[in-house]
This record gives C-alpha cells, sequence and structure tokens, in this order.
C-alpha cells in the first residue's frame, strides 16, 4: 500500500489507515481471506529461513503471518498511519519482523539483501511501476524471488467485482495508461478517502520484468473454485470476471 504519483496531496493510505486496519485485522475482506490470500502464501511457499521484504506491507498482517511461519521480514511502505499500526502490533505479537516507512521508488535497503520481495496489492498503487521492479531486483539476491499480487490489467474497471457491462473499456483505452478512482467498499464499511488505482497493458508488466533481470515463472489468476461458488452465493454476484493476477519471477545473473 503505497503511492509514488507526484501529486502534492496526503497521503490517502494515512486517511484510510484506520479503516484498513479495520478491515484486515477483523478477517472482512472476503476476497483477500479466501481467494487471493491463500494464492500468495502457495505461491510463496515455505518461508522458514528466508529474508523475506514485505513491499507495501500496509498494516503489515502479511509480514506477520510470514514472521510467524519462520521468515525474517522487512516491511515497507510510504504511509506513517499503517506502518505504526504495524509496529504496535508487531509488539503485541512479539514477532521478529520490522517496519520501515518509505518510497519503493528508493529502497533504503542493501544490494542482495532479501531472497524473496512480496507486492501483495501494491503495483495498482504505483503510477509507473518500473523503477520499483527495479529496485526489488536490486535487493533481491541472484536466484530470489519476486511475488506480486495485483488487479487484473486487461479485465478490471470501475465496480468490475460486481458490474457485468465493460464500462467502457476498449482496445485502444487498454493500451494507454488507465485508472481507476474510487472509495474502497468492504463489508459494509466504505473508507473515508477515494484512491486512484493505474492500469497499464499486461505486455507493460512482464517487459519491466524482463528489463530488471527478472524471469517469470509463473502467471494465474486467483478465482473461486467450483466448489466455492456453489457453497457460497456471495462469489457469484461478486466475481463477475477476472479480478487478479499472481506473477512470481525469478532474478537471473547478470
Amino acid at each position: 500500500m503505497t503511492d509514488t504519483t507526484t501529486e502534492a496531496l496526503p497521503n490517502k493510505w494515512d486517511i484510510n489507515a484506520s479503516f484498513w486496519v479495520q478491515i484486515m485485522r477483523e478477517h472482512r475482506d472476503k476476497y483477500r481471506n479466501e481467494l487471493t490470500d491463500p494464492a500468495m502464501l502457495r505461491a510463496i511457499g515455505e518461508p522458514v529461513h528466508m529474508a523475506i521484504l514485505d513491499a507495501g506491507c500496509g498494516e503489515g498482517y502479511l509480514s506477520r503471518i510470514l514472521a510467524g511461519r519462520g521468515a525474517t521480514v522487512t516491511g515497507v511502505d510510504s504511509s506513517g498511519k499503517l506502518i505504526e499500526a504495524a509496529r504496535a502490533q508487531r509488539h503485541a505479537d512479539e514477532l521478529q519482523v520490522s517496519f520501515d516507512v518509505a518510497s519503493v521508488d528508493e529502497l533504503p535497503y542493501a544490494d542482495n539483501a532479501f531472497d524473496l520481495v512480496v507486492c501483495n496489492h501494491l503495483v495498482n498503487d504505483l503510477y509507473d511501476p518500473s523503477k520499483p521492479i527495479s529496485e526489488f531486483a536490486r535487493v533481491l539476491r541472484d536466484g530470489g524471488r519476486l511475488v506480486i499480487l495485483m488487479l487484473h490489467p486487461c479485465f478490471y474497471n470501475k465496480h468490475a467485482e460486481r458490474d457485468q457491462a465493460t464500462n467502457g473499456l476498449i482496445a485502444s483505452s487498454y493500451f494507454e495508461t488507465r485508472s481507476v478512482e474510487q472509495t474502497f467498499e468492504v463489508d459494509g464499511l466504505t473508507s473515508p478517502a477515494a484512491n486512484t488505482a493505474w492500469f497499464r497493458p499486461l505486455e507493460f508488466y512482464t517487459e519491466a520484468l524482463c528489463k530488471s533481470g527478472f524471469v517469470i515463472t509463473s502467471l494465474t489468476e486467483p478465482h473461486p473454485s467450483a466448489e466455492q461458488v456453489q457453497a457460497d452465493s456471495w462469489w457469484r454476484r461478486g466475481f463477475t470476471r477476472p479480478l487478479f493476477m499472481l506473477l512470481v519471477a525469478q532474478k537471473t545473473p547478470r
């Protein structure tokens, strides 16, 4: 959860910090709890003894999960309010995890410091993720992995989770830099401030990864299983098209 746009505006993640702390700690986000978090954890695999950077860590819930499974975790986010909440919960849980306020455009870490970088719902908050991707490559050791969970660049648009229409997304606009500005609406709660999500065509992300020395090893689209859809009608209403994409890439020696 970070924003590297150049607008001289208050950090919207700071404004929405209390909202997100409540959502995460009360487990109210069904998409994360039942779909994207399990997909992320499967992609990460066994994290014991790994040095992990949680980029755009927000209030730190994924960092805490990975630290609880034996990893050494560093969380970074541009929101001071979210990092404050993450640090407070870290002390309460007595976990070996650290949190820093910083931009992913310029990470305050040494070269080759991490075995794994995870970006959980981060990339769409970045107007241009090219520099952050190169920073992830810099701080990763050769052979280290980058796991990215993001909104689907091919299918997501405003209220895509519940709207059957295309909302005007056509081929010509798909290849441009697109943005969606809307408040977060989760389990009956609405965020105080609207947020802007940025989208580029799929080829942009794959090219940015390759230019930074990554080889893509997996590309999946987390979606509810047939059993989930059959058991819970919420998924038939809330997943009308592919909403998420999960990329795994490995840093190659240069």
